[in-house]
């Protein structure tokens, strides 16, 4: 659901991004955020970042985000690409699964967004454990040993998701979580983390209700 107030907020934001990456060198920031950058005459360019597996482009000096298809980006999908242009800083992936609880001030925002992530994964597929890979494995996922049944989406090049999902039982209903690499505080906000869960929950239903919606 839209939130006309909050994309509105992110205004100040996205201009405050793009002022801080025009001080620097866009090679530097391909380099330490896993973006290509491709030179089209000196001083002009752009930027071509994965979201979602998908090539979204950055234009430069400009900085106005586009997606695959040409349409200019909605103010939501700006910040989540110009912020994390500026954050990221080319820390390794620490390899490691942590809840949105475990990254740095995320213990106060942990509830909330289990109530908009995983919590409505696990009311849309209801034990349905067979469903839930179908529409991961449509969406690209790749499969981990994690729970039941978990994947790994590359919602940004240096921003990778875990979606891990447990069937449930007679004793304990299906749940699911969204985890994070120990190292994504280095590439984004904790709001914009959480944002990013929450868009590959909506992704993941989404799948599912249109294969439901055919069957």
């Amino acid at each position: 659901m839209r939130n006309p107030a909050w994309e509105q907020s992110l205004e100040p934001k996205i201009a405050q991004a793009r002022d801080e990456l025009r001080a620097r060198d866009p090679r530097e920031i391909a380099e330490r955020s896993g973006a290509v950058y491709y030179e089209i005459e000196e001083g002009q360019g752009r930027l071509q970042v994965r979201f979602f597996g998908q090539p979204y482009t950055v234009t430069w000096p400009d900085l106005e985000v586009f997606d695959p298809t040409g349409q200019r980006c909605s103010n939501p999908v700006q910040a989540v690409l110009l912020q994390y242009l500026v954050l990221a800083d080319g820390t390794p992936l620490a390899q490691q699964w942590v809840s949105l609880r475990e990254l740095p001030n995320g213990a106060f925002y942990e509830r909330a967004f289990q109530s908009y992530s995983g919590n409505l994964v696990a009311r849309a597929f209801k034990s349905d454990i067979d469903a839930f890979r179908e529409a991961a494995l449509q969406l690209g996922g790749e499969p981990l040993a994690l729970g039941d049944a978990a994947f790994r989406f590359w919602a940004l090049p240096k921003i990778p998701l875990a979606l891990v999902y447990w069937s449930g039982g007679e004793e304990f209903p299906a749940s699911a979580q969204v985890l994070f690499d120990a190292s994504a505080g280095h590439y984004h906000h904790l709001e914009m983390l959480a944002h990013l869960g929450a868009m590959l929950c909506d992704r993941v239903i989404a799948v599912h209700r249109r294969e439901f919606s055919v069957k």
